[in-house]
């Protein structure tokens, strides 16, 4: 798995990042979204709008404006966690793809 940088994640396709947004905790992704908000608090919160709760959503948007920014290792800790499942997608979508082996014809 590669080290994790954050606009590395913000270039992948939105359709991927609607499948592993709500994957994460949500304290994570408050963390990312209070530690970059315009580079990430705006993008996030308008894909986890069409895919995870409003609750969440909420959550997320009330860690964000009533919690410390977070630390340098907490910010790492949770770039580290979300790359960890895009890696984990990625290999379950590479072996979605790949045919199931069949018994040969006699």
């Amino acid at each position: 798995m590669s080290e994790a940088c954050m606009f590395d994640i913000l270039a992948l396709p939105q359709e991927r990042l609607r499948r592993v947004l709500p994957k994460a905790s949500t304290r994570s992704l408050a963390k990312l979204v209070a530690a970059y908000p315009r580079a990430v608090g705006r993008t996030f919160l308008e894909i986890l709008e069409q895919c995870a709760s409003p609750v969440t959503v909420e959550f997320i948007r009330e860690e964000t404006n009533t919690t410390r920014l977070p630390s340098y290792p907490e910010i790492r800790q949770a770039e580290l966690e979300l790359m960890k499942i895009i890696h984990e997608d990625q290999v379950e979508e590479s072996a979605a793809s790949v045919p199931l082996a069949t018994a040969p014809q006699q």
